[in-house]
Formats: structure tokens, sequence, C-alpha cells
């Protein structure tokens, strides 16, 4: 198992989507929890973000990267902001 870590933009994104969308919340929740058990099945990105990976929530976009024993959880926008 991966260890989760949190950037504080992070942080700020999850507190608004618990306010505003607690379903949405609750997904990506469960979601996080898949991805510290297995992170390196998901869409790998290319370019200028090679290294992080993605994993889509309808039109919003959960970005993180792996690095040794842990995954760090960078932000979580609209896909039109995400990129």
């Amino acid at each position: 198992m991966y260890e989760a870590v949190f950037s504080d933009e992070f942080k700020k994104q999850l507190k608004k989507l618990k306010n505003k969308d607690n379903v949405m919340y609750e997904r990506v929740q469960k979601k996080i929890k898949q991805i510290t058990l297995e992170p390196t099945h998901l869409k790998h990105l290319r370019n200028v973000l090679k290294g992080k990976q993605r994993v889509h929530f309808g039109p919003f976009v959960l970005k993180f990267e792996v690095k040794e024993n842990r995954v760090y959880f960078i932000t979580f926008k609209h896909h039109d902001l995400a990129y």
C-alpha cells in the first residue's frame, strides 16, 4: 500500500467539494483509497505533465504523481481548468 500525500491546493478543493457535492466527495474518497492500493494502472500523462497520472470523475480530473512508495495528490479540477 502506498502512502497518500495531499497538496494544500488539493485539500482546499476537497473541502469545497465536501460542502457543495457530498456524493462526488464520497466518490473521490473511494477512488483515493483505490489509488493508494494500486496506482500504476491509471492513465499516464505525457509531454509537460510527464510523470503524472489522472483519473476522470465525469467532467472533473484528479491528477496525482507516484514517487517511490508515496502517491502525491496534486489537484482536483474541472477538465477545462486541469490541463
